[in-house]
């Protein structure tokens, strides 16, 4: 059973774990564009920009007008376009594994930096944006969140026999041979999350994360109707979280408030939820690294904090230096004083 990393300093507190959907990475191209300017398609526009339409064609397949999860649902449904469903996987693969993250600063990286080693980030994204900002972020600092991925990703390789994982372009520490690839989980109707060892022990790590976190941000994942299966896990483990009458739900996305809490409700306590449509407003945002403490003090000690936002940074250097006083702080296992960044309070 995958648990939560052990911690021995005096700045341990419940978790927060952030979910990422396809949104995410989105709002992320459309602010800094890919490197090599590919967008990043969603299901709606997947068949256009990953340039499927000439097998389709080829094949006398009708997605004219077609939600992709829809598509490919029937698709796989039909036993004798095993092939076609083949050959779909491995371009929709390959578009994304050669995608490459921005040289300017982009939302990943604050994402990253957002975050301590306490905390997670959850992602059901294909695309390697978020393990490259997590790579180049590592270059200053390992005090950085675990990273999940719930339907695989196509910058993360697997050693299956050692059960290692990494880089795609790494070796295992074990037996020293390449990664290969991990499966990626395709849309269709109903998701397998337990048959790929690899995908089963990612929801097992989120699992641990949500049973024990204090404050929750879904950013760009519209939980799918079609994906009841992930909710539904999602669900039953938060039911469990001893903290949940107290914890915040967080949610950034550009739908309404009204359509975010229908989809949400189920995991909302009263009144304990906030809707952004930008990540910048967020409260991980406006108090980077101490999310979680500033909230406890707030609802828990009634001592609110003053944020201390990320500032204008043009570096992934900068963002560093900016944080280094917090990074400090909690590796010297002394108490959080919420006044290491000018501007904070006592």
């Amino acid at each position: 059973m995958a648990s939560l990393p052990a911690t021995n300093g005096k700045n341990v507190i419940a978790p927060h774990t952030v979910i990422l959907g396809a949104g995410a990475s989105i709002a992320m191209t459309r602010l800094n564009a890919e490197k090599f300017g590919k967008e990043l398609p969603s299901m709606d526009n997947l068949v256009e920009k990953v340039g499927l339409a000439p097998l389709l064609d080829k094949n006398g397949i009708d997605y004219y007008g077609k939600n992709f999860e829809s598509l490919f649902s029937e698709i796989k449904e039909d036993l004798s376009k095993e092939e076609i469903a083949q050959q779909i996987e491995k371009q929709i693969y390959d578009y994304f594994a050669n995608m490459e993250i921005s040289d300017e600063l982009t939302i990943y990286d604050y994402l990253v930096m957002s975050l301590s080693n306490n905390d997670a980030i959850a992602t059901f994204n294909w695309d390697p944006f978020l393990i490259q900002a997590l790579a180049r972020c590592s270059r200053f600092t390992h005090n950085l969140p675990r990273v999940i991925h719930l339907h695989g990703n196509t910058g993360l390789g697997v050693c299956y026999d050692d059960s290692v994982v990494g880089h795609i372009n790494a070796l295992c520490s074990t037996c020293k041979n390449p990664f290969e690839p991990t499966k990626l989980l395709y849309p269709i109707g109903k998701k397998d999350y337990t048959s790929d060892p690899l995908i089963k022990n990612e929801w097992e790590i989120l699992k641990a994360y949500i049973e024990e976190s204090f404050y929750i941000t879904i950013f760009g994942y519209s939980a799918p109707v079609s994906d009841i299966e992930a909710k539904t896990l999602l669900l039953e483990v938060w039911e469990k979280n001893a903290s949940k009458g107290l914890a915040q739900i967080e949610i950034v996305d550009i739908k309404s408030k009204e359509d975010l809490y229908e989809t949400w409700q189920d995991f909302i306590v009263r009144d304990h939820y906030y809707v952004s449509n930008n990540i910048f407003d967020s409260y991980l945002f406006r108090y980077p690294r101490r999310s979680c403490a500033a909230f406890f003090e707030m609802v828990g000690m009634l001592r609110p904090k003053k944020p201390n936002p990320f500032p204008k940074l043009m570096t992934v250097e900068e963002l560093y230096h900016w944080a280094k006083p917090l990074i400090d702080e909690e590796e010297s296992g002394v108490k959080y004083s919420f006044n290491v960044l000018k501007g904070e309070t006592k």
